[in-house]
């Protein structure tokens, strides 16, 4: 099995390099299209360069607009262990705004703290670990004050609780965990404060002998109000269908994703049950030598909508 990285977590196959994406839109003309003008980004689809050292870490990424001005970026470096050190935010909208990371680990290379730091604006993330280096505490402290406060606790590794508070003593979120023999999570039960109603739901999770994840049911309040997923997967164990069901309302959209397998989305839908047309997005690809796409094009109801076009250079 590959090691997971930056560019794994993309999708990305090979020693990748960069990886520029361009959105142009597409023109119906009597039974084929052509290409049209660049677009701003949408929905997932963005005017990106992405680029990677030859461990696979993400070391730049920045967005474009239509027109090449950067509206987003962010920079990232990495120690001689591989552990990410400093982090970039800039947000080029109006006046410009940004954040800078730090991250310090122990000497087990893990991580304990992080201070972010703004226009005017400081903020630590403290995290406290036990004998087996398990998170069981993390402060979120601004302008001197831990406005939030999370407790973990574990049983054979697993954790089986999870406690949030603000200013240290206010319940903001309560969450009881079981997992079965495979250490797979299997049940969660959950408060929520809010500041109109105290909520009690719980989830459900069902896994295949590969364990998969191929049943869960979210946001369980009763026997009949609670929201559905049903997985299915293709023989080399990337997601093969995956089918979202509210239950409970008088109204509610069944939303259904299929995916190659590369593990690519191919195909999304939603089914409204008041009788309403179903609607339909599908994508096409190609692919270069690595098996990485390097065109799509977005359909909805089988008409084009735009293309993505990825060059993706590698390290030799």
């Amino acid at each position: 099995m590959s090691q997971k990285n930056d560019a794994s977590d993309y999708g990305l196959n090979g020693k990748v390099k960069t990886v520029k994406s361009q959105i142009y839109s597409l023109i119906i003309e009597k039974d084929t299209f052509r290409i049209g003008e660049k677009e701003n980004g949408l929905g997932t689809d963005r005017n990106s360069l992405l680029e990677f050292d030859e461990r696979g870490n993400l070391i730049s990424s920045k967005e474009f607009l239509s027109n090449g001005k950067i509206s987003d970026e962010v920079t990232q470096e990495f120690d001689k262990e591989n552990r990410l050190v400093n982090r970039k935010e800039v947000d080029n909208y109006g006046k410009g705004s940004f954040l800078d990371y730090k991250y310090i680990y122990n000497s087990a290379d893990s991580l304990t703290q992080v201070m972010i730091s703004g226009n005017d604006f400081k903020r630590i993330h403290q995290i406290e670990r036990d004998e087996n280096n398990q998170p069981i505490k993390h402060e979120v402290i601004q302008s001197d004050t831990v406005y939030l406060t999370y407790i973990a606790k574990y049983d054979n590794n697993n954790m089986i609780s999870e406690k949030e508070f603000r200013y240290d003593t206010i319940p903001v979120k309560l969450i009881e965990r079981t997992f079965n023999e495979q250490n797979l999570k299997e049940k969660e039960r959950i408060i929520e404060y809010k500041s109109w109603d105290t909520l009690h739901y719980s989830n459900i999770y069902v896994y295949d002998n590969k364990k998969n994840l191929i049943h869960c049911q979210y946001n369980i309040e009763n026997d009949s109000v609670y929201n559905e997923v049903k997985n299915s997967y293709h023989e080399n164990g990337e997601l093969k269908q995956s089918i979202w069901t509210p239950k409970g309302s008088l109204y509610y959209v069944v939303s259904i994703e299929k995916y190659n397998q590369n593990g690519n989305l191919v195909e999304r839908s939603r089914l409204p049950s008041d009788g309403d047309p179903k609607q339909t997005w599908n994508y096409k690809y190609k692919y270069d030598t690595q098996n990485n796409w390097i065109e799509r094009i977005n359909f909805k109801n089988d008409k084009p909508l735009r293309i993505v076009k990825r060059t993706i250079e590698y390290f030799e």
